[in-house]
């Protein structure tokens, strides 16, 4: 089961079904479904958060977002990537962005599937080395470090993370992951971001793919399943 998670979190909100409308962008035709394409774009490119994006659809095309969204977990924060720039190699920048989780609270509810952490990016990049960390908050857990992406490429990372959980600790309690990384082809303004997905009981994460646009995460089921998304980081200048 798969979730296309786009540059912001999905929302439920949008325009009542009984509600009298008359769309400005009509997207019955091909012209109106660019149109509908290109304003989404728009917003999500200028920080436009998910309820105000389902606003202006409302608004503009008639439309009533459908799908449940998937809530962000309780007591999980996930920080607005860091990028820095490390050096530069053969005339080329390298920079590295590290992505920060912590759960706040214990989670209550058993966990044996797969998490994911993932830092995504909206255009294209040379990824150069991947890494991630995590930990409990006490000695039961210490951390451990891991390079076995389960997916990696030009548009950013992600790690299946599998869980171990006790009364009073878990293994990825705390965490972060770094990818370094050069620019591609001509300079342009990057935008970064964070997400982790928990999953507990029997649900997982299986799978993850990054593209442009946004990731796609794969679930064993809809049940028993949050998404926390951080803020976006721009990082300007990033040429290849």
């Amino acid at each position: 089961m798969a979730a296309l998670i786009g540059a912001s979190a999905p929302s439920a909100q949008g325009r009542s079904p009984e509600a009298a409308c008359t769309p400005d962008i009509p997207v019955s035709t091909e012209a109106g479904a660019d149109r509908l394409l290109s304003l989404v774009e728009g917003l999500e490119s200028t920080g436009h958060t998910p309820a105000e994006v389902d606003a202006v659809l409302a608004e503009r095309a008639c439309l009533t977002r459908v799908s449940a969204p998937i809530p962000p977990a309780e007591g999980l924060t996930v920080t607005a990537p860091d990028v820095y720039v490390i050096a530069e190699v053969n005339g080329v920048d390298r920079w590295v962005a590290i992505t920060d989780w912590e759960f706040t609270e214990l989670p209550a509810a058993p966990m044996s599937g797969d998490q994911a952490v993932v830092t995504w990016f909206d255009a294209p990049v040379e990824p150069i080395v991947r890494v991630v960390h995590h930990a409990g908050t006490t000695s039961q857990y210490p951390s451990v470090s891991r390079e076995d992406a389960a997916e990696l490429g030009p548009y950013g990372v992600g790690f299946l993370l599998p869980p171990e959980k006790s009364a009073t600790d878990m293994n990825i309690a705390t965490g972060r992951s770094a990818l370094v990384f050069e620019g591609t082809g001509a300079c342009r303004t990057l935008t970064a971001r964070g997400a982790f997905a928990h999953t507990w009981n029997a649900t997982a994460v299986t799978g993850i793919d990054l593209a442009a646009t946004g990731m796609t995460l794969y679930w064993s089921s809809t049940a028993d399943r949050a998404l926390t998304l951080s803020s976006p980081t721009s990082v300007p200048g990033v040429c290849g």
